[in-house]
């Protein structure tokens, strides 16, 4: 998911759900958590045929609306449906389960809560307030103001948050403190009290009835990477598994267990001063074969941060007349005549066959170059294999899918992020 100005993109082809628990208070310095399939967890009969195109279907739907890894660092799971990656945590005193939308678009945290004046349908238990002892709202006056966050106000005497997303999901409710607990890699609990996050009472999503919100991963002030502290070291990484290892583990780190060094890495800057808490970085050019097509604007230059990336998105979107040259170097090179998409999803199709040879494709970030698998970047079902490409004019996003089988490390101490080409099989 992602906040664009205030507006957040909220479906995507994959969600993280990351499964933790924080409880005393230890010396850690960082923590892991694992990533599962969603589609093929909760339902082993799906076909991967089925569970890519159900993935792809919420991405069109979303646009159109190792020697790198250090022990002893906090962690948790991520669980992969076709459209979100969910995020798991505790809150409270006894501690609740909380499941959520894990994105790097988002900063702020927020779950549904009791009392709700109007929620949508999840799967677990809404949070009760009234339930923890641990539980606190933040008020606010003339002399003591709200945190100084986009969506955060004042409002008799108490600080409120009120989102809104593009695509019509919004959360109004209190913004709050708790203690927030998670699991670290060496089997220990640790507890982080004063969690600022919201408490949505009027609340609406798209979500599957998995998940009860949002989990922010951003590079605000607010983002559970922010809140950690020291735990977090405001870094991150994660490891996705390729869509042909359903139900298989994937994993988030944070802290000294989210570095991303070794061979083949390379670290790219982010670009700051952009709208937003997003990952900006600048993507110079994509290659396709013996084809260097430079990501120009309309005055031939490359744009500073055109891109973001985003664990809330599927493909990779780009402006139309960036696209319309990658799909027409990809004919050229391939020797194979085109087959339109019976579903309509994908601009350009060829019949899946052992002679079908396709160009590679290298993203060319400012930073390095990223030779790109072909699960990263064309998708497989039926008898088609299709570019995964879409086409976007405003969300210009490096979604999921080609991060695939990368390392992918966030530093904001840093200002970078990290790309290594790795087996996620083994993270």
């Amino acid at each position: 998911m992602a906040t664009y100005t205030a507006a957040c993109f909220l479906d995507s082809l994959l969600v993280f759900v990351v499964l933790t628990s924080f409880s005393a208070a230890q010396n850690i310095s960082g923590f892991t958590a694992n990533l599962y399939q969603l589609d093929a967890f909760y339902n082993p009969n799906l076909s991967q045929m089925e569970i890519i195109r159900r993935a792809i279907a919420r991405s069109v739907w979303r646009v159109n609306m190792s020697s790198s890894i250090t022990p002893n660092s906090p962690t948790s799971d991520l669980i992969r449906q076709a459209n979100i990656f969910f995020m798991k945590i505790r809150l409270g005193t006894p501690p609740v389960d909380i499941i959520a939308v894990a994105d790097t678009g988002s900063d702020l945290t927020w779950t549904q809560c009791q009392p709700c004046t109007r929620c949508f349908p999840q799967r677990e238990p809404l949070f009760n307030t009234r339930a923890s002892s641990s539980y606190g709202t933040i008020h606010c006056g003339p002399s003591q103001p709200c945190p100084p966050w986009n969506d955060v106000g004042c409002l008799n005497g108490l600080c409120h948050h009120d989102i809104d997303y593009v695509d019509g999901t919004y959360t109004r409710g209190l913004l709050s403190t708790e203690t927030l607990r998670m699991d670290s890699t060496d089997h220990s609990t640790v507890q982080i009290p004063n969690y600022i996050f919201g408490c949505g009472m009027d609340n609406n999503a798209r979500f599957s009835e998995l998940g009860s919100g949002i989990i922010g991963l951003g590079a605000g002030p607010e983002s559970i990477v922010a809140q950690l502290g020291h735990l977090s070291g405001r870094k991150f990484s994660y490891c996705l598994m390729p869509f042909n290892l359903p139900g298989r583990v994937s994993h988030i780190h944070f802290g000294d267990r989210a570095a991303v060094r070794g061979p083949g890495t390379i670290i790219v800057p982010l670009v700051p001063g952009r709208p937003g808490n997003f990952y900006h970085v600048t993507l110079e050019a994509f290659t396709v074969g013996t084809t260097r097509i430079p990501f120009t604007d309309r005055s031939g230059a490359v744009e500073q941060g055109n891109i973001i990336i985003d664990s809330g998105s599927t493909l990779i979107s780009l402006p139309r007349h960036f696209y319309a040259q990658i799909k027409q170097a990809v004919i050229m090179q391939t020797n194979a005549p085109e087959v339109p998409d019976p579903d309509r999803r994908f601009e350009l199709c060829f019949r899946k066959d052992r002679s079908l040879q396709l160009p590679s494709i290298v993203a060319n970030f400012r930073g390095g170059n990223l030779l790109l698998k072909r699960f990263n970047v064309f998708v497989t079902f039926g008898p088609l294999s299709c570019l995964a490409f879409e086409v976007s004019e405003n969300f210009i996003a490096y979604g999921v899918l080609a991060q695939q089988d990368f390392l992918v490390g966030f530093d904001q101490n840093a200002g970078t992020v990290s790309f290594k080409p790795f087996q996620c099989s083994h993270a």
